[in-house]
Parts: structure tokens; C-alpha cells; sequence
């Protein structure tokens, strides 16, 4: 398996896995597919201060990880939101794993001091994986958002990152 940084031609893999999750209800509250268009713009428009990494394996990209903008003020210019999807063949593979220490390597060494991100209370998986990659649960939001018609919880995790090994 190999990680890198995602490429326009990899916009077709993205908007298919983001795809997935938004089909199974379980790691997002948005409820509009993505394209191939809307994918390639997000990546052109991403930047090198915000990357996002594809797991790729016999040309196949398995899921990707990406990071944003936290809020638009400078205080917070090193903290950093990140998601990770993957494709669900690929999940229970290690590959979710892999791009989440492959991106908090990729954030240390753009300067970022903090990684965060929201995740369903109930997404057993994600909530796991983040506790393996060294992110602390700091909270709940409670009726953070509708989802069909459903409020749902999202449980708040973060990963100071230490600059100091």
C-alpha cells in the first residue's frame, strides 16, 4: 500500500468512497453525492496547507484522509480538521490506520500544533481508530445535527501534536 498525495485523476475514487459513507449514514451529515467535478475542485483547491492523502494499492486508491481549516482566524491557523474515509471493501484492512498516521506526519511538518475532528457517537470504528492513532475523546456534542430527521450526537476528538519526540 502506498500513500500519497491525492491527484485530480483520483477525484472519480473520491467522490465514489465519499459517496459510500454518505449512502450508509454513518460518518457524515451531508446527504448530497458528490462528483467527479466537485471532487476534482475540492483537491485543486486544497492546497499544500491542507492535504489529502490517498491509500493506493495495484492502482486502486482504498480511502483517503484529508485535512481543513479549523476557523478562519489566525490564533487558530495550526489546529486543523481532518476526515478519513474508506472504501468499504477495504475497511478492517489497517488502511484507515496507515492514512491517519500518514497525515497527523504530514501535519506535524506543516507546522500544525492540533488535529481535530467530530465523529457520530455511535461510529464505533472511527471512534477506535482515532483512540489507536493517539487522539484523546474530549466531549460530546449533544443534538449536534439532523439526519434523517434523527439528531444525532458527535463525539469531539483531538491529537496534540507533539513537536518534541
Amino acid at each position: 500500500m502506498q500513500i500519497r498525495r491525492a491527484t485530480v485523476e483520483d477525484a472519480y475514487a473520491l467522490a465514489s468512497i465519499f459517496n459510500q459513507a454518505l449512502e450508509e449514514r454513518n460518518a457524515t451529515f451531508e446527504t448530497e453525492p458528490r462528483s467527479v467535478e466537485d471532487r476534482e475542485q475540492w483537491i485543486l483547491n486544497q492546497g499544500q496547507r491542507h492535504p489529502i492523502l490517498v491509500a493506493e494499492s495495484n492502482h486502486q486508491v482504498l480511502g483517503f484522509a484529508s485535512v481543513s481549516a479549523y476557523r478562519a482566524r489566525k490564533c487558530y491557523d495550526g489546529v486543523g480538521e481532518f476526515s478519513v474515509y474508506i472504501e468499504r471493501h477495504s475497511r478492517g484492512e489497517g488502511v484507515g490506520r496507515r492514512l491517519l498516521e500518514a497525515l497527523i506526519l504530514e501535519c506535524e511538518n506543516l507546522g500544525y500544533w492540533k488535529l481535530i475532528s467530530r465523529i457520530f457517537d455511535f461510529n464505533i470504528a472511527s471512534r477506535t481508530l482515532c483512540n489507536r492513532c493517539g487522539f484523546r475523546e474530549v466531549g460530546i456534542y449533544e443534538k449536534h445535527g439532523q439526519l434523517d430527521g434523527q439528531w444525532l450526537n458527535c463525539v469531539i476528538v483531538e491529537r496534540i501534536i507533539d513537536f518534541d519526540k
